[in-house]
């Protein structure tokens, strides 16, 4: 008979605490070489993946200049552009890594899930990222290049702009999972949508929170953050209605 019992076990039948060290260890090597290699392979292209970030500032009247203030500037716009570069492609790669480690503890119908989600995981971060640097990304830049109209010579730093916009496209692509999330817990039994809705006053706050953390810190810059957040939020409620529904 299949030992049902999860994770890894001793000879004993106790779990295998130094097994489970061993395998987070593997875990996290493996992610970061993962992440390491896509990473360097990104600063190949550091220059392409500059003007893409750029763009929007493209065919904006009286466009701030994006100028370097410091010696290293450009050299660490170019590391900062090729590690987010590198941990968006090697997200799929970290992910797996992620679910060879937690699969001895899962059950077969949660491996079920996982699987799934991995996948969908992926493929809404990249969503996320794609649908916030043609929406939320142009209209922040071009708010904060139109301020005053033209009655000021903006000038942006590199390394300011570069982290302003690696902030918003992730921070929007992560956000993109929050309704898988609750779908994978709800269906896993470890929420369900009443009590979303009763933390909804809690998430509102929380969601104001990280849109000021990763938007400029101007209110405009930040509602225009969070209106997006709100609504995945509750979508992530009808989604762990759906999953409910579905055990």
């Amino acid at each position: 008979m299949r030992d049902s019992r999860r994770g890894f076990r001793a000879e004993d039948g106790g779990l295998d605490f130094w097994r489970h060290l061993d395998a987070l260890r593997k875990m996290l090597f493996w992610s970061v070489a993962g992440w390491v290699a896509c990473s360097i392979v990104a600063y190949e292209f550091w220059t392409d993946l500059w003007n893409i970030l750029k763009s929007p500032l493209l065919g904006i009247k009286n466009a701030p200049q994006v100028v370097v203030t410091n010696p290293t500037g450009a050299v660490t716009m170019s590391f900062q552009v090729a590690l987010a570069a590198g941990a968006f492609f090697a997200a799929p790669w970290v992910l797996w890594q992620i679910w060879r480690f937690l699969k001895p503890a899962l059950r077969p119908g949660e491996r079920n899930v996982a699987v799934w989600a991995v996948w969908w995981i992926t493929l809404l971060f990249g969503m996320g990222a794609v649908i916030g640097y043609y929406t939320i990304f142009p209209i922040t830049i071009q708010w904060l290049a139109g301020y005053g109209d033209g009655m000021f010579q903006q000038m942006w730093t590199v390394d300011e702009y570069t982290s302003m916009s690696v902030k918003l496209l992730g921070g929007f692509a992560a956000m993109f999972e929050f309704p898988l999330a609750t779908w994978v817990m709800a269906r896993m039994g470890l929420v369900d949508a009443r009590t979303l809705l009763r933390w909804s006053r809690g998430a509102i706050v929380l969601v104001f929170v990280l849109a000021a953390v990763l938007t400029p810190p101007d209110p405009v810059s930040q509602c225009i953050m969070a209106a997006p957040m709100l609504v995945l939020y509750f979508a992530g409620v009808a989604t762990a209605r759906l999953a409910r529904k579905a055990v």
